[in-house]
């Protein structure tokens, strides 16, 4: 009798996954796991499952669907062609995800990753804070790490367009800037989930490649106070990137000792440009 190598043990799983991708297009990666372990005995991470379906391209349910109707034609299975059209049922008619469907999955895992942290907030979890099957979320994303990231970035994102319309209606450089603080506080400190949030998120997770993605939507954000800082009438001796990095940081920190009801967000943002302008001596009010 042939002894099993590792390898042939590997292969094995492989083609299982591939075939549940086949045969329940509509399976998420835990419930994949699973079903291997009781029906055929083959242990998987939900993980493992997950970097095998995206090795071949197939880490999302509409990738899945996608590759079913290619290979399936009309000769699919009832079962296949029920879950064809549970996938479809969940995305518009372009094939696209329903904006409001995947705006409120992404604040529900804001709401989640602020209150329990990344390592302790759980896929299931968000699915069932946002009242949805956990298998609906990988309709959306292929991971946790994809949707924290997702998160991460609409939180960004959405500050990045208050502030951009907020600033626009205003030529005075100072008046600019002050309208930025504003608008950044505001949010920080009584906007939304996913803005609330988005202050804390940069330091919740230790993969540099996360943090890398996280970093570069950060950049792009920062951009908005590079340009406002660069035209104030400042001293040539004032180091502009340093006070960019300053100011970040005294706004980025209200919302960790900000208690509501004592000032109005507003007057705290007006407060710290107004001592800005003052402490470089160009108050001349």
């Amino acid at each position: 009798m042939l002894k099993t190598t590792k390898h042939d043990r590997r292969l094995e799983v492989e083609r299982a996954v591939l075939e549940y991708a086949r045969d329940f297009p509509d399976w998420g990666q835990a419930r994949v796991a699973e079903a291997m372990a009781s029906e055929r005995g083959l242990k998987v991470s939900p993980a493992g499952v997950r970097w095998i379906w995206q090795r071949h391209q197939l880490e999302t349910a509409t990738k899945r669907a996608t590759a079913l109707r290619k290979a399936g034609g009309e000769r699919l299975t009832d079962t296949q062609a029920q879950a064809l059209a549970r996938i479809e049922k969940g995305r518009g008619a372009n094939g696209a995800v329903p904006v409001l469907a995947r705006e409120h999955l992404l604040s529900v895992a804001a709401r989640e990753f602020s209150r329990k942290g990344y390592a302790r907030t759980s896929i299931r979890g968000i699915a069932s804070a946002a009242g949805i099957q956990p298998a609906s979320v990988y309709y959306h994303f292929s991971s946790k790490e994809d949707l924290f990231v997702a998160a991460h970035t609409a939180g960004m994102q959405e500050v990045a367009r208050s502030v951009e319309a907020a600033v626009a209606a205003r030529t005075d450089p100072w008046e600019r800037l002050e309208a930025a603080c504003i608008v950044h506080v505001k949010h920080l400190i009584s906007g939304n989930d996913l803005t609330v949030w988005t202050g804390a998120s940069l330091f919740l997770f230790n993969s540099a490649e996360i943090q890398r993605q996280l970093r570069a939507e950060r950049d792009r954000f920062e951009t908005i106070y590079r340009r406002l800082i660069a035209d104030l009438p400042l001293p040539k001796d004032i180091d502009r990137s340093l006070l960019r990095l300053q100011l970040l940081g005294a706004l980025n920190w209200t919302r960790t000792w900000y208690r509501p009801g004592r000032v109005d967000p507003a007057e705290i943002a007006r407060h710290l440009v107004r001592l800005l302008k003052r402490g470089l001596c160009l108050d001349n009010g």
